[in-house]
């Protein structure tokens, strides 16, 4: 199998879909105390709907690798599930990006030659009362998103100044990295690049750091709405601060410039992607909020059509 990607939208090869070993007794989740009976069905839905994402592009004949989610036991949340953290492919290289103290053993469950690997540090040593140092390099993989030659990759709390430099020198000069500086975590959680023309973000982030380098392309801000002041969002489980974006945003990924697949998708949302010429596939997946990620957290694309080059440039 080839890796090759420059792009977050060119007509997609080959994919890893995250995987969950729905009988690892381990398992906790960090986000509710959820234990016994609830947890394991929540593990069961996930386990389900990234089976389904994988039926959506066997039919699309997109070769499917999955990770060995056996070779990982862990109290980590879900091991081997938010893979693009840690996993991804910039041109040829498929680069094992900063792992944390608890996911130190990713490595094992991934079957591919990973062409680079981030240095590991302790996390005492990159983190000071949970502010991001400087001294030694990290980056996750999830603060990056390729346009070409363009990479857009955020700082603070899951990545620092020397894990860009580090980058840097994995990739060589045929890559501008752009480093954003108003997002406090991933990137891939507040902007999404559909394709060369259309770009999706945050509305309550502040983009002025990206726009200068994307001046043929639309910029669609994306308004999260409270579902309700209080809402049940689990069995005996409450929470009064749970969001609704409309999940255009951060649950997308592309299979071509032309075709999407989101989670949880309204009549409306696929409308809008309708009226920008986009075919929206969707799968139903109302626990999301329960795990707190989407469809981009859990797939790495390895091998994308088209080539180096600068997707924006007018001329």
């Amino acid at each position: 199998m080839q890796i090759h990607s420059f792009t977050e939208w060119d007509e997609l090869k080959s994919m890893m879909v995250a995987d969950i070993y729905v009988d690892n007794q381990l398992i906790q989740n960090d986000l509710f105390h959820i234990q016994g009976k609830h947890l394991k069905h929540l593990v069961q839905r996930l386990k389900d709907m990234l089976n389904e994402v994988c039926e959506v592009l066997d039919k699309k004949n997109i070769n499917i690798v999955r990770p060995n989610p056996k070779k990982f036991s862990s109290e980590h949340r879900f091991p081997v599930l938010n893979i693009r953290d840690r996993l991804g492919v910039i041109g040829n290289n498929l680069i094992l990006f900063s792992c944390n103290d608890a996911l130190k053993g990713i490595k094992d469950c991934i079957s591919l030659n990973i062409k680079h690997q981030f240095p590991r540090f302790s996390d005492s040593m990159i983190w000071t009362d949970d502010i991001i140092q400087n001294e030694y390099p990290y980056l996750e993989g999830a603060n990056l998103l390729k346009c070409g030659n363009i990479i857009f990759t955020t700082l603070k709390h899951t990545g620092n100044e020397k894990g860009i430099e580090h980058l840097k020198s994995i990739l060589g000069d045929d890559y501008t990295l752009i480093p954003i500086t108003t997002v406090d975590n991933h990137l891939d959680a507040h902007v999404n690049f559909i394709n060369s023309k259309l770009m999706l973000h945050d509305a309550r982030m502040d983009i002025s750091e990206i726009k200068p380098h994307i001046p043929n392309i639309k910029t669609v801000p994306i308004l999260y709405e409270r579902i309700k002041e209080t809402n049940i969002v689990w069995p005996d489980i409450q929470d009064d601060d749970i969001e609704n974006t409309n999940l255009l945003l951060s649950n997308t990924i592309s299979i071509d410039p032309e075709t999407v697949i989101c989670l949880n998708a309204k009549p409306k949302d696929i409308n809008f992607f309708k009226k920008h010429n986009i075919n929206c596939i969707t799968i139903n997946w109302p626990e999301q909020w329960m795990v707190n990620a989407g469809l981009h957290c859990f797939t790495v694309d390895l091998e994308r059509t088209g080539e180096l080059y600068n997707p924006f440039d007018k001329t």
